[in-house]
């Protein structure tokens, strides 16, 4: 009967650690899932955030662009080599190009007249 009674306890011992282990794989498992959504999560925030710092810098470099080069279009801060830079760097067709370009040109060669050259350049630039 002791042995019995020994072969029970131990058993009911077994079923009872096998029990707590398989809670505790639960608990692990839901704790997995729960820090794997919360790393989900901060992935999908630092994209947003980053793609949102993206956007804010490109708005921030095209206000600093169109700034800039309305600067360099002026009698005291015409820059030939920059505007020339400008130019090239915008979405204008070939044709559009080339006669900014002639523009700019006139307006390095021609300083008497600068102020309606580069009148002209503004108007062919779209500014």
């Amino acid at each position: 009967a002791a042995a019995e009674t020994a072969a029970e306890a131990t058993t009911e011992t077994a079923e009872t650690a096998t029990a707590a282990a398989e809670t505790a794989a639960e608990a692990t498992t839901e704790t997995a899932e729960t820090a794997t959504a919360a790393a989900e999560t901060a992935a999908e925030s630092t994209t947003e955030t980053a793609e949102t710092a993206t956007a804010t810098a490109e708005t921030a470099a095209e206000a600093t662009t169109d700034v800039a080069i309305t600067d360099l279009l002026t009698v005291d801060g015409f820059d030939y080599d920059k505007v020339a830079e400008y130019i090239d760097g915008t979405e204008l067709n070939a044709l559009a190009k080339a006669a900014a370009k002639t523009l700019l040109d006139q307006a390095r060669d021609n300083p008497e007249g600068l102020q309606a050259t580069l009148d002209g350049l503004k108007e062919a630039l779209g500014l």
